[in-house]
């Protein structure tokens, strides 16, 4: 198993000699408000084609990307959006029959949180193309992830620059909101009972589980092995959870913000270290692959990594670098990783301090 060839996809870019960064002013700059761009969030469609959620400050935040085409094309959200809507986090979900839902995110300063509305629910047809918007379950906060639980007709959400979690119902409308919770998990899932886990509390950043047949929350004071060091390496205040899915075997694989993989039984809380398969911090992009393979990347500011993970024989392969085959251009840093056809891995780019983002496409060969 390797990376066979590594290329970059541009969608607009933007270069400077500045160090970008979530307080730069982009509204008074016409050129990076039109041409600075991050890719945040990746899902993979039935209909072949990739649909990103990116960071853009013209409220352009989706598009999707023809694999066999290598072309993106614009999605338009900017027709439904409201000013403070710049992103699409770690929100875009699938449902069985194509739909896809997703939610906005911002970057908005606190002197900015009470005039504006709050973070949209929406759902996206591929076919036409027609976006709807479900509403704002948490007033003026933005979502940075959601989790679909199309069995239930649920839609759990997690907010910033407030930590709130709210669970909307599909078919009601209605939004249960918890409140603060003091963190934030990069990505939750669902147990196999259709619990939801995430994480409470700003200094140990335990876990939590909610149980959708009592609308309720279990507190749990169990976290993971390095918690509090792992915390604020996403952003100021967030938990150490990078990335957790749902493994098929009765457990929760965790890709924790310093780099490490965990597991989480959610029969007993009982958390066992895995391993950690490079020294790079972060483990945004996690998936099941084939046979008792777990797909993963890895990447922090100095590049990213490939790895496969066999849960069999518990054993880490790294499958190479995210390193351009022809330019010899570096990925900065790892936010999202989905695989298209069983051939190519696609890698979102956020976070560059000098030029945008880009997608980047691994071609795996066994």
């Amino acid at each position: 198993m390797r990376i066979k060839r590594v290329r970059h996809y541009v969608l607009r870019d933007y270069r400077t000699r500045e160090h970008l960064s979530d307080a730069t002013d982009f509204q008074r700059d016409a050129e990076r408000r039109e041409n600075y761009v991050a890719f945040t969030c990746l899902l993979p469609h039935p209909d072949g084609r990739l649909y990103c959620g990116i960071t853009a400050f013209n409220n352009d935040i989706l598009h999707r990307f023809d694999p066999e085409m290598k072309r993106f094309e614009s999605l338009n959200y900017a027709r439904v959006a409201e000013k403070y809507e710049i992103k699409i986090h770690r929100s875009l979900e699938l449902a069985s029959d194509g739909t896809i839902y997703g939610a906005s995110a911002g970057l908005l300063l606190c002197d900015e949180r009470l005039a504006a509305p709050g973070g949209a629910l929406f759902k996206l047809d591929p076919r036409s193309g027609a976006i709807v918007k479900l509403g704002i379950p948490a007033p003026h906060d933005y979502i940075q992830t959601i989790t679909l639980d199309e069995a239930r007709g649920l839609i759990h959400a997690q907010t910033y620059p407030c930590f709130r979690y709210v669970v909307h119902n599909l078919r009601s409308g209605a939004a249960r909101d918890f409140g603060y919770l003091g963190s934030i998990t990069h990505l939750s899932a669902l147990d196999d009972a259709g619990g939801l886990w995430g994480t409470w509390d700003p200094a140990r950043h335990w876990f939590f589980r909610y149980d959708p047949v009592a609308d309720a929350i279990a507190w749990h004071r169990r976290g993971l092995p390095n918690a509090r060091a792992d915390s604020n390496v996403m952003y100021p205040g967030a938990g150490p959870v990078d990335c957790m899915i749902n493994g098929g075997d009765g457990r929760l694989y965790i890709g924790a913000c310093g780099g490490s993989l965990c597991r989480l039984d959610p029969r007993n809380v009982e958390v066992e270290y895995l391993g950690k398969p490079s020294p790079s911090k972060r483990m945004p992009g996690l998936i099941l692959w084939k046979d008792d393979l777990l797909l993963g990347c890895s990447g922090d500011e100095e590049g990213g990594n490939v790895f496969a993970y066999d849960r069999r024989t518990r054993a880490f392969h790294p499958l190479g670098p995210i390193v351009d085959s022809e330019t010899g251009l570096k990925l900065y840093r790892v936010h999202d990783m989905r695989l298209v056809n069983r051939k190519w891995l696609y890698v979102a780019e956020t976070d560059v301090p000098t030029r945008s983002g880009y997608l980047w496409e691994c071609e795996l060969e066994d």
